[in-house]
């Protein structure tokens, strides 16, 4: 149970440590005793590692973001208890961790603020914020968010006459699978210039939805 890795890093036997306890944690039944302990040593973990990401910090004033971000920790801090079987073991437990952490915090920030947008981007940085070559625990970010699309919004835009075709399906594609325009038309067997147009036209409407849960 504590063996260490040769040539392990620091935040390698971190990573390691937090799923080891979440694994564990999966393993026993709900409500037992062994679960309970696995999930208080995965949280002491959490806590003490310095690797929880701040969303949106400097964007408030410091007292009224530390309200905020103390109440968004809490709730995520109990969806770990509560959903750790939605977990995937490939996945670094700091990335499924910080995901919904952003998560709590846009709620938090929507019923204190009257759902109000925090911060509109514009098209350049939205393209730049899910670029294929971003870091890998922001690619696992970005990937977690486009398949469970939270307010059931990519999903509901699709290409007239092709319903299958959502802009979810597509922003899969581009930005996870990494395929081309042209393999998709291909595949797909519509004109590039008909996926492009829906896209970018999408994309542009999707702007604030893509910052309200991606952005740090």
């Amino acid at each position: 149970m504590n063996e260490r890795f040769e040539g392990a890093t620091p935040r390698d036997e971190i990573d390691r440590r937090m799923q080891q306890f979440a694994i564990e944690a999966q393993q026993h039944p709900p409500q037992s005793s062994q679960r309970q302990q696995a999930l208080n040593q995965l949280i002491n973990e959490i806590l003490q590692s310095n690797l929880l990401s701040h969303p949106q910090s400097g964007t408030w004033p410091p007292s009224v973001y530390q309200d905020l971000y103390n109440e968004a920790l809490q709730r995520t801090l109990l969806d770990i208890c509560q959903k750790i079987a939605n977990y995937r073991p490939e996945n670094p437990v700091i990335a499924w961790v910080n995901t919904m952490l952003k998560y709590n915090f846009i709620a938090v920030v929507n019923e204190q603020r009257g759902g109000r947008i925090i911060y509109l981007p514009s098209l350049d940085e939205l393209d730049a914020s899910i670029s294929l070559d971003a870091p890998v625990e922001d690619s696992q970010i970005l990937r977690q968010f486009l398949e469970e699309d939270p307010e059931n919004l990519l999903k509901s835009e699709f290409i007239r006459g092709r319903p299958e075709v959502t802009f979810q399906f597509l922003a899969l594609a581009r930005y996870v699978e990494e395929k081309s325009w042209d393999k998709l038309s291909t595949d797909l067997d519509i004109p590039i210039q008909t996926l492009c147009s829906f896209f970018n036209r999408k994309l542009r409407n999707f702007m604030s939805y893509f910052h309200r849960y991606l952005q740090e």
